[in-house]
């Protein structure tokens, strides 16, 4: 079941209103390469597809701030529906407990990051994009530093404490999320590994679930607010079919990779990020000033985080 996936993501595409839209293959093929590995990384790690489409259509190709953001969310509603779609075929463990509440937090503050995201200058947003993924980075690094730590399979707890938590962090990913396209399941992913002490291999269907909704309900503020508009319906055709592919792909191959192979898969994407944005984004003293600022108070909740011994 879980092949035919993209043969009806493929058939969708082909009807929908319009001409059949093979052209946009040929006219955007920079975005249908940068998506084929984006998808694949979006399934296998708790990165979604718009972590590597940001940058790259930002910092190479050009491409607005806005108009990749909005791209991120319709294509990951695509790519990561069809990863969506696959854990549940393949029966893979997922911690629904966690879903709820983190998208009860999520979705409406989504709403507010698309809506405040106007009023950031596109260098400040790039940034921020860098400063959120060299945070999560470290807290990677961090949570593998002891070999023996406790690593659950689901959450050890479930009680008012901790829905209040992941209610919180779902708010703070959701606005992420609607600044930059993505955000909410590296930011969620790190309170699981960190704080709960979920296995990374855990965590990460649980996140892109999570994701897939958050997406699909920001996918429908953007349509229902007519931004959905040329040229990023035209970057959305040339993604679709290649997501549909890529994301089902890298869930599969995820929930056979090794767990450290996981974690420096994601390390070695970031440190990639990091180097972009020192070498192709122009900083004042006050974005620079703001951005360390910000990456030392991520750095510091998620170190707490790391020494909590609430759930071992």
């Amino acid at each position: 079941m879980v092949f035919l996936i993209p043969p009806l993501v493929w058939l969708g595409w082909y009807f929908l209103p319009g001409h059949p839209p093979f052209w946009a293959l040929v006219k955007h093929w920079q975005i249908t390469l940068t998506m084929a590995f984006g998808s694949f990384i979006g399934g296998a790690t708790s990165e979604a597809g718009g972590a590597v489409a940001f940058p790259v259509f930002t910092k190479l190709l050009a491409i607005p701030p806005a108009q990749a953001k909005l791209f991120s969310l319709a294509t990951q509603s695509i790519g990561m529906g069809s990863g969506f779609l696959t854990i549940l075929l393949l029966r893979i463990r997922v911690e629904w407990r966690a879903v709820a509440w983190v998208v009860l937090g999520s979705v409406p503050m989504l709403a507010v990051g698309l809506s405040l995201s106007a009023l950031l200058p596109p260098s400040v947003v790039r940034i921020l994009f860098t400063v959120v993924q060299c945070s999560f980075a470290l807290a990677l690094w961090w949570h593998n530093l002891d070999p023996d730590r406790d690593r659950h399979a689901g959450l050890p707890r479930f009680n008012a404490l901790e829905k209040g938590i992941l209610l919180a962090f779902g708010m703070i990913g959701g606005l992420v999320s609607g600044l930059l396209g993505s955000g909410l399941e590296i930011i969620v992913f790190s309170v699981l590994v960190l704080l709960f002490r979920m296995c990374e291999k855990s965590a990460t269907p649980t996140v892109i679930v999570m994701m897939v909704l958050t997406s699909w309900s920001g996918f429908a503020m953007i349509v229902g607010a007519g931004q959905f508009v040329p040229p990023v319906t035209e970057y959305w055709l040339a993604a679709i079919p290649i997501v549909a592919m890529g994301a089902p792909l890298g869930v599969y191959v995820c929930s056979r990779m090794s767990r450290m192979l996981v974690v420096r898969t994601l390390i070695l994407l970031i440190l990639a990020e990091l180097a972009s944005s020192l070498v192709l984004i122009p900083l004042s003293r006050e974005i620079a000033a703001g951005s360390i600022a910000l990456f030392l108070g991520f750095s510091c909740v998620y170190y707490l985080m790391y020494r909590s011994r609430r759930y071992v």
